[in-house]
């Protein structure tokens, strides 16, 4: 039922928005000293056309003449990869209670440590995400621990 309306809204906002003569000017003004200018006309509408914005945080105005529709959407992302000399945490991986036996597979312990090293005194979030090599898998019981907060 859900998908139902929301197709029928998506074909009710592209007939009341289509136009078979479409011309728009869209100027995205970036802190009241320059600019930037996008046309979008029938022969581009479907073109992605973007710009990358000089200075976060910063105050900026989007200013559309003409006729037709015109999708804008802006983006800001955190989760940038920052160089490595300015690297905000520390990770390191070491085997551990290492058994190899002729009668059962090898069974490690695998000790990660993690550490925020920025220069703030909290890092807001992280989250580390330890991928298995093909053929090995964890003990559950390790993953309660994890997941429970513990120090395994």
């Amino acid at each position: 039922q859900d998908t139902v309306v929301a197709l029928q809204a998506l074909a009710h906002y592209g007939y009341l928005t289509f136009s078979r003569k479409s011309l728009n000017t869209v100027k995205v003004n970036f802190m009241g000293s320059s600019s930037k200018t996008f046309q979008v006309n029938d022969k581009n509408r479907f073109l992605l056309q973007q710009a990358s914005l000089p200075t976060i945080p910063g105050n900026y105005s989007v200013e559309v003449n003409g006729t037709g529709c015109v999708y804008l959407h802006s983006t800001l992302r955190y989760n940038v990869h920052l160089p490595k000399r300015d690297a905000g945490f520390s990770l390191s991986v070491q085997a551990a209670n290492v058994s190899c036996t002729n009668n059962f597979p090898p069974r490690f312990d695998l000790v990660l440590s993690a550490s925020y090293t920025g220069n703030r005194k909290v890092s807001n979030m992280a989250i580390i995400d330890v991928k298995m090599l093909s053929g090995f898998v964890p003990i559950r019981s390790s993953l309660a621990k994890v997941k429970n907060g513990r120090k395994v």
